[in-house]
C-alpha cells in the first residue's frame, strides 16, 4: 500500500510539473497567431510593434483577413498573398515556419532576398513570432 501511495504521489508531481512547463496546445498557438495576424495584438492584448513603425497596425490590414494580399501600397509595392498555395506550393524553396519567421522579423524572404522596405520588420517575442508564422502557414488556405 505504501508503495502504491508513493507511486501515485510521484505521478501527481510529474503531471503537475508537465502542466506548469509552459507547454501549449496547437489550439493556443493558432489562437494567439490569429489574434496577432488579425488585430496586431497578442492574446494578452499586447500591441505588436515594428522598426521602423508599420504603416498599418496588423498583418491583415495589408494582407487581408484571408491572407490574399493584393493591396497597393506606397512606392508601388503590392502586399503578398500569404495563403498556403502562394507560400508553399509555388515557392522554391517553399516557406517553412523558420523561413516565415525570418521574413516577418528581418525582411529576408525564402530565397535570402530583401523584401520591400514597406514590409514592416516586426518586433515580436519568440512565442508570438512562432505563433503568427504557424497561423499563416497552417490556417490561411
Amino acid at each position: 500500500m505504501r508503495r502504491i501511495i508513493g507511486f501515485l504521489a510521484a505521478a501527481i508531481l510529474v503531471a503537475a510539473a508537465g502542466c506548469s512547463s509552459g507547454a501549449r496546445s496547437q489550439n493556443d498557438i493558432i489562437a494567439n497567431g490569429r489574434s496577432i495576424f488579425q488585430t496586431g495584438k497578442d492574446v494578452d492584448g499586447v500591441q505588436i510593434t515594428a522598426q521602423p513603425a508599420a504603416l498599418m497596425p496588423s498583418c491583415a490590414a495589408c494582407h487581408h483577413a484571408d491572407g490574399s494580399g493584393g493591396m497597393h501600397l506606397p512606392g508601388g509595392a503590392v502586399s503578398a498573398d500569404l495563403r498556403h498555395n502562394a507560400l508553399v506550393t509555388t515557392q522554391h524553396p517553399p516557406y517553412t515556419v523558420a523561413l516565415l519567421e525570418r521574413a516577418i522579423s528581418t525582411g529576408i524572404d525564402n530565397q535570402g532576398e530583401h523584401l520591400s522596405p514597406v514590409m514592416p520588420r516586426w518586433k515580436l517575442s519568440q512565442r508570438d513570432l512562432h505563433d503568427v508564422a504557424e497561423y499563416v502557414l497552417t490556417q490561411l488556405q
